[in-house]
């Protein structure tokens, strides 16, 4: 198995097709909700024909799992799934095991590509060895090729590498978070064979939305950041999309980038960038606020 999906991963676009909004209604700038069966078919379609070869989902993301799995092929895709324990009083023996089954069932695989923790800092719990130990068996088992975790800034990576061989690491990276140039971390990753993926690169949508349908909140709590960005957009007549994009495709250290769609069109649109990549002197815009890269914490009333 390692040959063929190593192979996989050498060719083709370097996009990875995000399922947030298989299962859920995702995203600031979503207004279509959650896909269509036909919708979500012609999505894969267009994948396939463009040779993407990961899909990454999560037990997280409502039915995504099982809606990937009722139209998916298994040859087709390499699929990357997070699972989350839970708290440790949640944890019982064999947990880990137990939720891999369940993605492998409902996704109709009979192994995973990869599996990454959603929660990673229950890794330096009482029960972080025994979640370890567990993972070490399905790889051994030629169950999940891969494990890793998925972080929202790259201080936890100094404990859980301690602890945990890391395959494989996603995170977010955009024009705004880049966290972890600043980290030190992508040499240390690289120099231990990680494979990288970053999601957000445009930020849940905010990025691609025009200047005056934001949200006050932003606007009111950063309004030099975002008048550089639109700014930069508008003296250089270039496309917001076409930059956010550009600006994290052209990241060499990147093995991976999660992009989210809610149409065919919409990702056929995303290859065509991938296709017309430039140089391009980026804008400085990198933000340390958490309170604005991490959509978790947007107070958007």
């Amino acid at each position: 198995m390692s040959l063929k999906h190593s192979a996989m991963l050498e060719c083709g676009s370097k996009l990875a097709l995000g399922s947030a909004n298989f299962g859920l209604d995702y995203g600031l700038a979503n207004h279509s909700g959650k896909l269509t069966k036909t919708e979500l078919e012609e999505i894969l379609f267009e994948a396939n024909s463009a040779n993407i070869r990961i899909i990454d989902t999560a037990q997280a993301y409502g039915d995504s799992e099982a809606r990937i799995g009722s139209l998916c092929i298994t040859e087709k895709f390499n699929i990357v799934t997070k699972i989350g324990i839970g708290s440790e009083k949640d944890y019982v023996k064999g947990k880990v095991k137990y939720l891999v089954k369940q993605s492998c069932e409902r996704l109709k695989q009979p192994r995973l590509y990869a599996v990454m923790l959603h929660q990673p800092e229950i890794l330096l719990s009482d029960i972080g060895d025994q979640i370890i130990k567990e993972l070490q068996i399905l790889k051994e088992q030629n169950i999940i090729f891969k494990v890793g975790v998925s972080i929202y800034s790259p201080e936890i990576l100094e404990e859980i590498s301690k602890f945990l061989q890391l395959d494989i690491v996603q995170l977010p990276f955009n024009i705004f978070d880049q966290q972890i140039l600043s980290s030190g971390w992508i040499n240390k990753l690289k120099n231990n064979g990680t494979e990288i993926h970053t999601r957000s690169a445009f930020l849940q949508g905010l990025l691609l939305m025009q200047q005056s349908s934001l949200p006050s909140y932003f606007t009111n709590t950063w309004p030099s950041l975002f008048n550089s960005w639109y700014n930069f957009l508008e003296t250089n007549g270039v496309d917001a999309l076409y930059v956010a994009l550009n600006f994290v495709l052209k990241q060499d250290w990147i093995d991976k980038v999660v992009v989210g769609v809610d149409s065919a069109s919409q990702l056929k649109t995303l290859l065509e960038v991938e296709k017309s990549l430039i140089s391009m002197d980026f804008p400085q815009l990198g933000c340390d606020d958490t309170n604005l890269i991490n959509p978790s914490k947007w107070a958007i009333v």
